[in-house]
């Protein structure tokens, strides 16, 4: 019953992650098209300084939160834990955002290579505040698997900042729109959310009086953002000091196409990191490697097709929703979304170092990464451009992947299903030779060239014999829940 609890929640946010991702998918359309190759460039840039700076403002304690509280069942330690969390990276973040804030000018001339950014950058420093507030208000509704309320907010944020960007775009602001669009959104969920917990578990004035073992573990986390950042985001500054921001604003929009990979994770691993922390926690080791088995299962079973299918559609994605002038970034699609798997699959073994508490060994794995990825960098972005870029992300995340596996392997006995996975690539290979022979220039047969790709996967699937009867049958009941909560979801 657990598995299938945990099995439905999955499948929930998996319809959720899918619909939220469309609404941020849309908004790269909107904003290319609004801003072009420079201004998104720039506002891309101002993306990667933001996801800098928060970590040191969050110092890890989001993932403090899970992993201490998640069986937790006492109300006042529940309370103060919340509350201390909450009120420390508050003060945190604000002194980031005042120090973006009065720094935004020496920034803007050093990695913007444009001083008229500064006031761009000043506009923008608001964000860092919210988005350490913003993890750690809707960590609490996955710590306590309240899945749908979750959910809720993550299709809020999608779609709100859809509408207000577009609608201040419409009405002439520009970046600053794009910026000012973001910022309410954001605000409105952690008000929203503040309001829910202080609902659900009242409100204490936090003494801190946990908050020195919180840190105890979290600190470590903080370098490994920096140094995730710079696997992960780096080589956005490094093209924009080889190549200039317009180059920046193509290689960004090619990174968002191919970077939809990993929404096929991101609702398994929302779910996943307290499950595993519970059943650890609970001496349930054997239960907690099927668990992590057959979630590398399944996901490779999704994201190889989709690897494959956006490779096959890479020119017909950015000639729909973008402009010509982004139109060179296309061969960077498939190697970012072949990146995005390899991410997926770090994510899920990485979590056997979160619940085990070596979270050292997961620094070194990120520190190997980052010094591939930099030297890769510097090594053939000025000769390769913006593809140099997209290698580097690749090999970095190759090698995580191997010490991740490797770090997990030393814990707990995991089943690959090598077999089944070569199956899904045949399948995937089929399904790319049909579709990347079709002409595709609108996007309504845009979306048929993806309905055949995933009749020809499953079909091959099928005859090759990749799923067991017990995969057909949940396969079943998978595509009549979907359309259940697609109405639930409609109707609300």
């Amino acid at each position: 019953m657990a598995y299938q609890k945990f099995a439905r929640d999955i499948g929930f946010i998996g319809i959720v992650q899918v619909l939220t991702s469309l609404g941020t998918f849309f908004l790269l359309p909107i904003i290319t098209k609004s801003l072009g190759t420079y201004y998104y460039g720039l506002w891309a840039q101002i993306n990667t300084t933001v996801s800098l700076i928060s970590p040191f403002a969050l110092m890890g304690l989001s993932m403090g939160l899970i992993r201490f509280l998640s069986s937790e069942t006492d109300i006042k330690k529940i309370r103060e834990t919340v509350y201390s969390i909450l009120f420390f990276v508050t003060g945190s973040g604000f002194l980031a955002s005042f120090l973006l804030y009065i720094f935004a000018k020496p920034l803007a001339i050093l990695g913007f290579k444009d001083p008229g950014a500064t006031y761009f950058i000043q506009a923008g420093s608001l964000l860092i505040l919210l988005s350490v507030i913003e993890p750690v208000s809707l960590f609490y509704f996955r710590v306590f698997r309240q899945i749908k309320k979750f959910s809720y907010f993550t299709l809020f944020e999608a779609f709100g900042k859809l509408f207000f960007i577009l609608v201040l775009l419409k009405m002439g602001y520009g970046l600053l729109g794009v910026i000012a669009a973001t910022l309410l959104v954001q605000s409105v969920i952690v008000l929203i959310a503040f309001m829910t917990i202080l609902s659900q578990i009242g409100f204490v004035i936090p003494r801190f009086v946990y908050i020195k073992e919180y840190l105890e573990f979290s600190l470590p986390l903080t370098p490994n953002a920096l140094i995730r950042w710079v696997t992960e985001s780096s080589d956005r500054y490094l093209v924009t000091y080889f190549l200039g921001l317009t180059s920046v604003g193509v290689y960004s929009a090619a990174c968002s196409i191919g970077s939809l990979i990993q929404l096929f994770v991101s609702p398994l691993q929302l779910i996943l990191l307290p499950e595993l922390a519970k059943l650890f926690d609970e001496n349930k080791i054997d239960e907690l490697t099927i668990y992590m088995s057959y979630s590398l299962r399944y996901f490779l079973f999704i994201s190889i097709p989709a690897v494959f299918g956006l490779s096959a559609l890479a020119k017909p994605l950015l000639g729909i929703f973008t402009t010509e002038d982004f139109f060179s970034g296309w061969s960077v699609i498939p190697i970012i979304a072949f990146s995005g798997l390899l991410a997926g699959v770090v994510q899920i073994f990485i979590n056997t170092l979160f619940i085990v508490k070596k979270t050292k060994a997961q620094t070194y794995i990120n520190v190997a990464a980052a010094v591939l990825n930099l030297l890769i960098n510097f090594l053939i972005i000025p000769s390769v451009g913006i593809v140099g870029a997209a290698i580097s992300t690749l090999l970095s995340y190759f090698l995580m992947a191997i010490l991740c596996i490797r770090m997990s392997l030393k814990y707990f006995k995991h089943e690959f299903h090598f077999y089944d996975i070569t199956k899904s690539v045949l399948s995937s290979v089929a399904m790319y030779l049909f579709i990347s022979h079709l002409d595709i220039l609108n996007i309504h047969q845009l979306f048929e060239a993806a309905g055949v790709g995933l009749f020809v996967y499953l079909s091959a699937m099928f005859l090759l014999g990749g799923f067991n009867d017990r995969e057909l049958s949940l396969i079943k009941r998978y595509l009549f829940g979907i359309k259940n909560s697609l109405v639930k979801i409609i109707g609300i």
